[in-house]
Parts: C-alpha cells; sequence; structure tokens
C-alpha cells in the first residue's frame, strides 16, 4: 500500500512539474510577443511624430503666406505633442516588456542588472537567525 501511495505522489508531482514548466513557457511567450508588439509600436510612432513635424513645418509656412490661421498651427502643434507622448510612451513600453521578459526567464536580478548594491546571502542571513524563535531580528541588528 505504502508503495502505490509513493508511486501515486511521484505521479502526482509529474505532473505538477509539466504544469509548472508549461506555465513558465507561457510566460516567457506572452512577455516575448509584449516586447515584439512594443518595439513595433516603436517603429509606428516614430513614424507618426515625423509625420506630425513635418505637417506642421507645412502649417507654419501656410499660416505665413496666408493660407492657414494660427489655430491651424496650434493644433498641429499639438498633434506633434501627441506624437511625442505616444513615442515616450511607446519606448516605456519596450522597457517594461523587456523587464517582465527577464523575469520570466528567471534573470531579473540585481547581478543581470549590474545594480551596485548588496548581494543578498540565504546561508548569511540564516544563519543569523536561526537560533531565534521568535522576533525580527535581522542580520545587522535592527
Amino acid at each position: 500500500a505504502t508503495i502505490r501511495q509513493n508511486k501515486e505522489t511521484l505521479g502526482q508531482r509529474w505532473i505538477e512539474v509539466d504544469q509548472t514548466v508549461d506555465s513558465v513557457r507561457a510566460a516567457v511567450v506572452s512577455a516575448y510577443s509584449q516586447l515584439e508588439a512594443a518595439k513595433a509600436s516603436v517603429v509606428a510612432n516614430q513614424s507618426q511624430l515625423r509625420a506630425a513635424q513635418l505637417a506642421l513645418q507645412g502649417a507654419v509656412e501656410e499660416r505665413n503666406v496666408g493660407q492657414r490661421t494660427t489655430l491651424d498651427v496650434l493644433n498641429t502643434q499639438q498633434d506633434v505633442i501627441s506624437a511625442q507622448i505616444a513615442q515616450a510612451s511607446s519606448q516605456r513600453d519596450v522597457i517594461v516588456a523587456g523587464y517582465a521578459l527577464l523575469s520570466a526567464v528567471g534573470r531579473l536580478n540585481s547581478d543581470q542588472l549590474r545594480l551596485a548594491v548588496a548581494k543578498y546571502e540565504p546561508v548569511e542571513h540564516y544563519e543569523a537567525v536561526v537560533d531565534k524563535w521568535f522576533g525580527l531580528r535581522t542580520p545587522d541588528g535592527r
């Protein structure tokens, strides 16, 4: 009976492993597709920004010769500002998607990001509090 129970437990654990692998794979695929979509958005927003800037130059020239009003120029300037905001937003989306991808593949850590912070050593922290039955003492005594 014990052997049969252990075999069933082993089978359940393998199913859990397969489910975990599938969920990690799905997270990586999702993060990668978000990154690619964000990169495509940057390219599209660059084109939009160039077009808006060109339209603004044309509107200013047309206003100078009397073909457009100042309101038309101001509306065109608003289009340029909106395009700049969209460009900045899409650049932010690329950065966030990159971090999401790093997180999905397990590389979002201080070493990978080359952060100038103290490295967390779990063994050191464990040994500092292993003898404490209660409390929130930290390794530096706070």
